[in-house]
């Protein structure tokens, strides 16, 4: 299976070499596209020779242009995922490659995900994100506000992003939360594994940080796909209760570190932490 690994990046991020790093420890299973601004695309050519690094479409059209236009970029691949530049592959996206091939859904629409590390701009571990024990849980989930499914090493098929049709590019915060929630909606078949697939970095100047454009951007979304239930069931709480159970280990974790927090006040919290200085090398 042919997997491509999407990076938008505007070049100088300094934990770039980091996350090429973390997608080169798997050769052969992955090919790593950074898609930059065509001003750095020499540079970073250079600076990453085993990497396609190709321009962005157009100046201003935004992250999830970038990401379409990577994969437009690579011809015959068979699945994706998509990196930020300041984000990690971790050891276990392995056996997410290895369940999409052991499915044979190379030309089928498959989706397969698993839980998402949080650490901060130094590297240091935060707790994880809860992601959804079951993947039929998924559109309850969805229906009570809750995320199932994160971006960070989730694996989509070929298939199932043209059946999805790809990125919104109209969006600026949550295209990628628009993305898999219009996979869930589509019916896309989905794939939990175990352990954690991906690090998601917390750190200052992100958008994550912009709580308050996400949520109005988000609950358009929602509006859109008609995600929220107005009168969730008995079978809504009950999904919200088994996602909350399996999750345990994750709040617990949280508790220890951080205190009685929320994941919105964690993010909060860990953003206001000092970046690393750009390394160039």
């Amino acid at each position: 299976m042919n997997i491509v690994v999407v990076t938008p990046t505007l070049g100088a991020s300094p934990w770039l070499a980091g996350t090429v790093a973390s997608v080169a420890a798997f050769p052969g299973a992955c090919r790593h596209v950074l898609v930059a601004p065509a001003a750095v695309v020499p540079a970073l050519a250079a600076r990453f020779p085993s990497v396609l690094v190709v321009a962005e479409p157009a100046p201003g059209r935004g992250m999830y242009a970038a990401i379409n236009a990577g994969l437009e970029a690579v011809a015959g691949w068979d699945a994706f995922t998509y990196l930020n530049d300041d984000d990690l592959l971790r050891p276990r996206f392995a056996a997410g490659v290895a369940r999409a091939e052991a499915a044979g859904r190379a030309e089928q629409p498959l989706l397969v995900y698993g839980r998402v590390r949080l650490i901060d701009a130094q590297g240091r571990r935060l707790g994880a994100i809860p992601v959804s024990p079951w993947p039929r849980l998924n559109r309850a989930l969805y229906a009570l506000r809750l995320e199932p499914v994160f971006q960070h090493g989730t694996l989509v098929t070929r298939a199932a992003y043209r059946q999805i049709g790809g990125f919104d590019e109209t969006l600026r915060f949550c295209g990628d939360s628009e993305f898999l929630a219009r996979a869930c909606v589509a019916g896309i078949p989905a794939v939990r594994i175990w352990g954690e697939v991906a690090a998601f970095r917390v750190r200052p100047g992100q958008f994550t940080q912009d709580r308050g454009a996400m949520v109005a951007e988000r609950s358009r979304v929602d509006a859109q796909l008609a995600l929220v239930a107005p009168r969730p069931s008995w079978r809504h709480w009950l999904a919200r209760l088994v996602f909350r159970t399996a999750n345990l280990a994750v709040y617990a974790e949280r508790l220890c570190r951080h205190g009685w927090i929320s994941f919105d006040e964690l993010l909060v919290r860990a953003g206001h932490a000092p970046a690393p200085p750009a390394d160039h090398s």
